[in-house]
């Protein structure tokens, strides 16, 4: 009788359990599967009437200065003189430095977008960029000027850091990566008005919310289509570059399809679960392609493609302190660019396995770190 009893008392509990279990699931599911919408294949997104809701023009012109401020840099690696003065005006669009004319006469600027705790870092690469470009030397250890093998220039300072790779890919991490994780899809601009156009009489026809999801998408900085068409530039091209192993590319493009479709239909859950998604796998781009320029230094006994490839390390590390929802602190960043150290001509291939298998262990990269 008790045995009975008790293997029926186990029964109901079982059923309790895989009931609940199933009803967890089907929660879940309803979080993460809403279909009671369409979700386009491509980032085009209309209202009721057909007319389209989507813009990012402010986003596309800052990433079109970065690209002509890397452009004017690149000159240096021929032997040119650079302007201080002159790349702080262009952060900042005064003076006319920019040879598409719809850059000079825009209102927008990169200087504000970057994250305010490293505004001046940018400042003081301008500063030291220039001064290595007063060098009439060829880089060596202890002497700024243009590092040549042959088939690759690359302007360095005294130390073997190429600026051009700090400031450029430094403001991926700085402008766009910060202002498309931690800026336009945080709490001060998801939590607006989402209830109909923010301007219609000015051909706004997207709520406030639908712009500032926009915004991050023009700061990933990727054709609609993608990945079905590749971009050539910025997070576009590194993250289709990791892409054989990571398998970023359609999961970010699909969260922020996702993400723009569940706003359109006052979903904010399914938002808030792509939110987490792009930051998690726009972070583990950044985190590969750390590991991937890591990869390319060790064992590389040209110091100019060397120290062109540590330089490109430390600025995407850099990069990682700038996702609000981010895996690492700032301390452990700095201390992995401390161990990189001020001198690059003295960091040892036993230095880079060891940043390179601490940020794979956060990242859980150990399966594919080698490859990376």
């Amino acid at each position: 009788m008790m045995n009975q009893l008790k293997t029926n008392f186990l029964f109901l509990a079982m059923l309790v359990l895989s009931a609940s279990t199933f009803l967890t699931s089907c929660n879940k599911d309803d979080e993460d599967e809403d279909t009671s919408y369409d979700v386009p294949s491509t980032y085009v997104f209309t209202d009721a009437e057909g007319r389209n809701t989507v813009s990012y023009t402010g986003q596309t012109e800052r990433l079109d200065m970065v690209a002509e401020i890397t452009s004017y840099l690149k000159t240096g690696n021929n032997g040119a003189q650079l302007d201080a003065d002159k790349i702080k005006e262009m952060y900042r669009n005064i003076g006319d430095h920019y040879s598409a004319s719809n850059l000079n006469g825009s209102t927008k600027q990169i200087f504000d977008k970057i994250a305010p705790s490293v505004q001046s870092k940018f400042d003081e690469y301008a500063d030291a960029i220039e001064q290595a470009s007063l060098s009439s030397d060829a880089a060596a250890d202890g002497t700024a000027g243009v590092a040549d093998n042959g088939e690759k220039q690359y302007l360095l300072d005294e130390n073997g850091y190429e600026f051009t790779q700090l400031i450029e890919k430094g403001l991926m991490g700085a402008l766009m990566y910060y202002q498309g994780t931690s800026v336009y899809l945080g709490d001060g601009k998801m939590d607006v008005d989402n209830s109909g156009p923010a301007d219609e009489a000015a051909g706004k026809y997207y709520t406030t919310m639908e712009h500032h999801w926009d915004e991050a998408f023009g700061y990933f900085g990727v054709p609609t289509d993608f990945p079905q068409s590749k971009s050539d530039r910025f997070w576009g091209k590194y993250c289709d570059g990791r892409d054989e192993l990571l398998g970023s590319n359609q999961k970010i493009m699909d969260a922020f399809l996702k993400g723009r479709a569940a706003i359109s239909n006052d979903d904010l859950t399914t938002r808030d679960n792509m939110i987490t998604d792009i930051r998690n796998e726009w972070e583990l781009v950044v985190a590969g392609t750390a590991i991937h320029y890591l990869n390319d230094a060790r064992g590389n006994t040209d110091p100019v493609t060397r120290n062109h490839q540590l330089s490109e390390a430390y600025a995407f590390i850099f990069s990682l302190k700038f996702n609000e929802g981010g895996k690492v602190t700032n301390a452990q960043v700095d201390g992995w660019l401390d161990d990189l150290g001020d001198n690059l001509y003295a960091t040892t291939d036993n230095d880079l396995t060891t940043i390179r298998d601490e940020i794979s262990s956060v990242y859980s990269l150990d399966d594919v770190k080698a490859n990376l």
